[in-house]
């Protein structure tokens, strides 16, 4: 989904845009990124009031295989099994909605991946939708508004 906003978003230092990835950008497996939201710290805690940052590893498809559904193609495979950090229920506050889900995983200052889905304990890794593969169509959308 993209949202429209009714107005124009005040930039500043803290808050700015992000760059997109080109069509069919491939994330090698091993390069560590960065996930930002208002997620949960713990599985039995409420979303942080305060921004939460954690640095994560892409993987290869195959360490994702508790997903079954998982496509390389369409998404990422993120964060080491054996490691405590993991992006769960990575929380964006909206105006509308105090709770939306879809933090952005961040690459070399590039947004390539959206929190998806993951295990309910939060345990890494997760699995993130990957932007690359939308590019067309966000393009298509972002032409016509």
């Amino acid at each position: 989904m993209l949202l429209k906003l009714k107005e124009k978003a005040c930039l500043t230092l803290a808050m700015g845009t992000l760059r997109l990835p080109p069509q069919f950008t491939f994330i090698r497996p091993g390069r560590m990124c960065w996930v930002a939201g208002w997620g949960k710290t713990d599985v039995k805690e409420p979303a942080s009031s305060t921004l939460q940052v954690v640095e994560l590893r892409v993987l290869k498809p195959r360490a994702c295989s508790l997903f079954p559904t998982l496509d390389h193609n369409l998404q990422l495979c993120v964060g080491h099994p054996q490691s405590t950090k993991s992006a769960f229920k990575v929380i964006l506050r909206l105006h509308t909605s105090p709770e939306t889900q879809g933090g952005p995983l961040l690459c070399a200052g590039v947004a390539q991946g959206i929190v998806s889905y993951g295990q309910s304990n939060a345990k890494p890794p997760a699995v993130f939708t990957r932007i690359s593969h939308y590019r067309p169509w966000i393009d298509e959308v972002l032409n016509e508004n």
